[in-house]
């Protein structure tokens, strides 16, 4: 790896740990595990893609997102959600563009990554247990330990949210600033809006997920599951049996 520790934060490859590989390996050595590095990268991406664009296809039938019509729907050929997936993968393409923006910008997509992971924990554990509901836990549940349990998990979270919202330096200027809590705040700001919007929004319409779970009686009247849940929610489906 070598001593010289500006020069491998200063590398003219502009990645820190290929330089790294290369002082450590020589260069084919470092190819070769830079390649192992890239394929990695391209299988996680692969399946972040893949999740995405099955719960944007979730939402899409649930009628939550703008469009749902359209992204509801099963490509006849692949038996897949194409246009979700297309939808995911430009999202994509559009939000790494930011990396040629500024490298704040992209680190803050980054950081997103986890508050956002976080606050989707958060939420559903703090509506079990802080609102008056209906839950009933499953065969296999923590009893007693519940309640401490998720009070620590929702505590940490909460903490180390507090942490990567914060700037890397005490002292930061307008160009070092951690944007994390700005792109959080609209994305949360656009939801909320989307959700309470007068007269268009979810509080109107949206009455939580589809149910896939249909009589025997019902199946027998030569209407597959999806189609009746897409006849009760007007959304034209496409669905190929298998």
């Amino acid at each position: 790896m070598g001593s010289d520790l500006e020069g491998i934060l200063n590398s003219p490859t502009g990645q820190p740990m290929a330089q790294v590989f290369y002082n450590s390996f020589g260069q084919k050595g470092a190819l070769a595990l830079w390649s192992l590095v890239i394929v990695a990268q391209y299988m996680m991406g692969s399946s972040s893609l893949l999740v995405g664009s099955r719960q944007t296809f979730a939402f899409s039938r649930d009628g939550g997102l703008p469009f749902s019509r359209y992204f509801y729907r099963i490509n006849s050929y692949t038996g897949t959600p194409v246009n979700t997936v297309w939808l995911n993968a430009s999202l994509t393409l559009a939000i790494g563009l930011l990396g040629f923006a500024s490298t704040q910008a992209i680190d803050a997509m980054f950081t997103l990554a986890v508050t956002s992971s976080y606050i989707s924990y958060i939420t559903p554990i703090v509506t079990r247990f802080a609102f008056k509901n209906d839950f009933k836990p499953g065969p296999f549940n923590l009893g007693k330990f519940s309640f401490p349990v998720a009070a620590i998990a929702v505590s940490w979270m909460v903490f180390m949210n507090m942490v990567f919202f914060f700037p890397t330096t005490p002292q930061t200027t307008v160009q070092e600033m951690n944007y994390t809590v700005v792109v959080l705040g609209g994305f949360m700001s656009f939801a909320v809006f989307w959700y309470y919007c007068p007269v268009y929004g979810g509080v109107h319409w949206f009455n939580g997920p589809v149910s896939n779970l249909v009589s025997a009686d019902s199946v027998q009247d030569g209407d597959s599951t999806s189609e009746k849940m897409g006849k009760e929610r007007g959304v034209d489906v496409l669905i190929v049996d298998a």
